[in-house]
């Protein structure tokens, strides 16, 4: 089970890294977490990429670019 988005948020305001499964979270959501985990200074993680949308990874990037890493490995 998955933390909510807005739990997640509150630790990101807290200036704390984050790694986080984008396909357990909406395009908004991980937005929303990305601009609270750039605000402090933090890094989001994102991984299991390949399952978003390419234009929506991008949406989510745009916000802090320099403190989101997209992670594209394959897990069996």
């Amino acid at each position: 089970m998955s933390k909510p988005t807005i739990d997640l948020m509150q630790l990101a305001g807290l200036g704390t890294n984050l790694v986080v499964d984008a396909s357990n979270k909406s395009t908004v959501d991980l937005i929303q977490i990305a601009g609270s985990i750039g605000l402090k200074g933090g890094h989001l993680r994102l991984v299991n990429c390949n399952n978003k949308p390419t234009m929506d990874l991008m949406q989510i990037v745009s916000v802090y670019p320099n403190n989101i890493t997209l992670d594209f490995t394959e897990r069996d």
